[in-house]
């Protein structure tokens, strides 16, 4: 079944126009640190503006908000491949200075009210998790990014790391959830339950996107760059 669907944005989109329509959008804003205030201004203009390909952000966009959708090759070009890495480490400094504290900050006030081996056990979750994601970071700078990085060892660029890792992300993400469910005294608030629950499964659907940023963007255009050194 072809998955590929096609993109309902245009460089003459309004930058309003498209968060009013998409805000999930706004976490692309604060990875690429674009400016604002926008004004009326289009989706190129901005580009323009801040040094950035429309095309390939409007890629990105596209992926962010439809999981479903497929860049084809005739929309990428090789020269994008550096801006596609430097968003994807965007997204690592995204998810450790922001989205991963969030999450922490919200932990923080659940174990106030936990027992001491409920502490115990969902500290014990949560550190794995964390290590976890900080870990599989670490894997993709070191075997795809900094290679990629280096024009002339591109051809060894490991894409292994990206094939299988999300799964793991999700079984971790579903234990905490369990645990803050259905193992947590009821002397833990249900707001801050409900607070820790929405960023976990925040952050497990936005890895998921970057995965597919990675397996369906990153690794065309490094297959794209290399066919025309060949």
């Amino acid at each position: 079944m072809n998955r590929r669907i096609a993109a309902p944005l245009s460089p003459e989109m309004n930058i309003f126009e498209l968060i009013d329509k998409e805000p999930s959008v706004l976490s692309i804003f604060s990875r690429l640190d674009i400016r604002l205030p926008f004004g009326d201004m289009s989706i190129e203009d901005m580009c323009r503006r801040d040094g950035y390909s429309a095309e390939l952000f409007m890629i990105l966009c596209s992926m962010h908000t439809n999981p479903s959708y497929r860049p084809s090759m005739g929309d990428l070009s090789a020269d994008m491949l550096p801006e596609v890495i430097g968003y994807l480490r965007a997204s690592h400094h995204y998810y450790a200075t922001y989205m991963l504290p969030h999450a922490s900050a919200h932990l923080e006030e659940i174990l106030e009210h936990a027992d001491s081996r409920s502490r115990s056990v969902l500290r014990r979750f949560y550190d794995d998790y964390t290590h976890y994601i900080a870990k599989h970071f670490q894997e993709e700078e070191e075997r795809i990014f900094a290679v990629v990085n280096n024009a002339a060892e591109r051809y060894a660029a490991d894409f292994s790391v990206i094939e299988t890792p999300h799964t793991d992300i999700d079984d971790r993400t579903n234990d905490i959830a369990s645990l803050i469910t259905k193992s947590l005294p009821e002397a833990v608030p249900t707001s801050l339950r409900c607070a820790m629950l929405k960023d976990i499964y925040a952050l497990r659907d936005d890895l998921r996107r970057h995965n597919n940023i990675e397996t369906f963007l990153l690794k065309p255009l490094v297959e794209l760059y290399l066919k025309s050194q060949a």
